[in-house]
């Protein structure tokens, strides 16, 4: 039986039929305590929720190629 993911990232794919490159847990205490909690609600994540990122997402996200850091 294979894994099946929606990306979370960038490319926002549907049903990804590949392990996740990267998963994390947001933190309820930062996710309920501050800005960046309340645009993630509004884009439809909760605290808790499990972020699953493909490949090409989670280069794209730790990798900032270009932008000086």
């Amino acid at each position: 039986m294979g894994y099946i993911y929606n990306c979370d990232g960038f490319c926002n794919a549907v049903e990804i039929e590949d392990r996740p490159a990267l998963t994390a847990e947001f933190n309820e205490n930062w996710f309920d305590d501050g800005a960046a909690g309340d645009r993630l609600r509004q884009a439809g994540f909760e605290a808790g929720d499990l972020v699953t990122l493909c490949p090409d997402c989670t280069e794209r996200l730790l990798i900032h190629e270009g932008d000086g850091a």
